[in-house]
């Protein structure tokens, strides 16, 4: 490799004695195919592959210039070879630095006996012969279906999530109905029956990270009466602190729990929801995170209100500085 580099470089160096002006030109030809990005203008790309680059050089100066070559003097202007970021908030929450040092200070003052959660559904996924991104080995190309219609899915894939922020594991539950708080409710429930009523025995509170939309959205009542119907089962308070709108990347069940579980789901055919289930349990990372799975294919009705008037204002405590986004709910 390092010999061809070497040869690539020897051809490179041999056109630029025959043409001296050679590099002046490719880049003043580089200069005038770039674009630049809305958003910053020091961010300048180039939509042109190096190939199509040598190609339309020679079409304009009739000198031959190798791939190699163009890709140095990209990599002299700046340019390297990236992709998008999805970094940019579509709005913007006046509050937003507030309600983060909020977040923080609550997950700060929980301490190790109560336990701090991060809910989240991740992306929605369909059943059958349909195209997956990402790679995976095989022996030989997997065939899908060319097109990724509604009617040749087998089911829905909804993968909801809770993620236990001090002991770095999840649980997934996959359901195939809808995303609605009684499926987020009986998720819990799942938890703190077979997992938490045992990890944290003198829990008085649960902290829910949340985020402020979905099926736990902050403007929905219905999420809080079912809350105070399950903390009143199980006798503890819950802590709720939504994450400010157009900020659910922050939340750590994102990038500590999901992204991990991504990986472990590339480029494979989702068959069955077994199938789901056991690749989703083979999640695993170098800080040590793992995985518990089940299954909940329980049909859930949607499109239920509940009014204002069936929150117990009595069991509910608003935070005084921003109320819509943290509030305490009491078991009675």
């Amino acid at each position: 490799m390092e010999q061809a580099d070497n040869v690539c470089r020897a051809v490179g160096e041999k056109k630029t004695v025959q043409h001296p002006q050679i590099k002046e030109l490719l880049k003043e030809f580089i200069e005038t195919h770039r674009a630049g990005s809305p958003t910053d203008e020091k961010i300048f790309w180039i939509s042109h592959k190096p190939f199509t680059i040598a190609k339309m050089f020679y079409e304009k100066h009739q000198i031959v210039v190798s791939n190699g070559m163009v890709k140095r003097l990209l990599r002299e202007l700046g340019y390297g070879y990236r992709k998008q970021s999805k970094q940019l908030a579509i709005g913007n929450y006046a509050r937003r630095d507030d309600q983060f040092r909020i977040i923080c200070s609550m997950i700060l003052i929980m301490g190790l006996q109560s336990p701090v959660l991060s809910l989240d559904c991740k992306k929605k996924e369909r059943l059958g012969n349909l195209y997956r991104n990402g790679k995976c080995y095989c022996t030989q190309s997997v065939k899908v279906f060319d097109h990724d219609y509604e009617h040749l899915s087998e089911g829905k894939v909804i993968p909801h999530g809770i993620y236990d922020v001090q002991a770095n594991k999840g649980y997934i539950s996959i359901g195939s109905s809808s995303e609605t708080a009684d499926f987020i409710i009986d998720n819990l429930r799942w938890w703190w029956e077979n997992f938490g009523i045992h990890q944290y025995p003198d829990a008085k509170n649960i902290l829910l990270l949340c985020d402020a939309g979905g099926a736990n959205s902050y403007r929905h009542f219905i999420f809080k009466q079912r809350l105070m119907a399950f903390a009143k089962e199980i006798g503890l308070s819950f802590i709720v602190c939504h994450y400010p709108p157009y900020c659910s990347k922050w939340n750590p069940i994102e990038h500590r729990l999901f992204s991990q579980v991504h990986r472990a789901m590339e480029g494979v055919i989702f068959c069955d929801y077994e199938t789901v289930q056991k690749l989703i349990e083979q999640t695993s990372n170098k800080t040590g995170i793992s995985v518990n799975v089940r299954l909940n294919l329980k049909e859930y009705e949607t499109g239920i209100k509940i009014d204002k008037k069936e929150i117990d204002p009595k069991r509910i405590l608003y935070h005084p500085d921003i109320p819509e986004l943290n509030y305490r709910i009491y078991p009675r």
